[in-house]
């Protein structure tokens, strides 16, 4: 398996060898389990770096910046899945960063438990809940991620109900203003568009984007 560092070098993403070997210990792991857990429909250990690992590291060199002159910072990931977005960005952003993951598949949790526990992960732990816009079920916290729970005017309440004041939500979004006024505002934020990231992933052509979202 190839490690692209063309493209971290394209994003200013700077990992360490220890870093780097962790998240191919973890794309490993993902391809050993992918059949009992169905947790990924991917044909190759490649295509797990290429299209989801990529998309976690680009997450963490936003959040780095976002989390500046930060000591400490908490970071969940809503939607967790099998922990492509949320384990990627924490093994890259190290012992700073506080992870949550927050998954309603109990089995697809259990594999992170695995993983956090397999590969020696500090300061990460998994949440067996449906998140919900009312909130109060985990948190508060300083950051929080999505990628692929629905559209975004559905997710930005859920996704901002348990985020401090003054935190950010970062949203994997294939276009950016797809939201309505109506939903920043029931959700008590703002876009951040100057904060925002439009990036392409290693081999494609299209943009993607890093919508970040400002809790009032």
């Amino acid at each position: 398996m190839e490690l692209r560092h063309d493209f971290f070098k394209q994003n200013g993403i700077e990992l360490s060898p220890e870093q780097e070997q962790t998240l191919a210990d973890y794309a490993a792991m993902v391809w050993q389990k992918r059949g009992d857990l169905n947790l990924t429909s991917v044909s190759s250990g490649q295509e797990i770096w290429d299209r989801h690992i990529s998309d976690g590291l680009m997450a963490a060199a936003l959040i780095k910046k976002l989390a500046a002159g930060l000591d400490s910072y908490s970071l969940a990931d809503y939607g967790a899945g099998c922990g492509y977005i949320g384990l990627s960005a924490k093994i890259a952003l190290g012992s700073s960063c506080e992870l949550t993951l927050v998954e309603t598949l109990g089995k697809r949790c259990m594999f992170m438990d695995w993983c956090i526990m397999k590969l020696g992960i500090k300061g990460a732990k998994t949440y067996n809940i449906r998140a919900l816009s009312k909130g109060g079920q985990s948190g508060p916290f300083d950051f929080t991620l999505e990628r692929a729970m629905g559209k975004i005017d559905d997710i930005l309440p859920i996704c901002t109900a348990d985020l401090k004041r003054g935190g950010y939500f970062v949203a994997f979004q294939t276009e950016e203003g797809s939201w309505g006024e109506a939903s920043l505002k029931a959700a008590d934020c703002k876009y951040d568009k100057n904060a925002s990231l439009a990036y392409k992933l290693y081999g494609e052509e299209k943009e993607r984007h890093l919508c970040v979202f400002g809790k009032e």
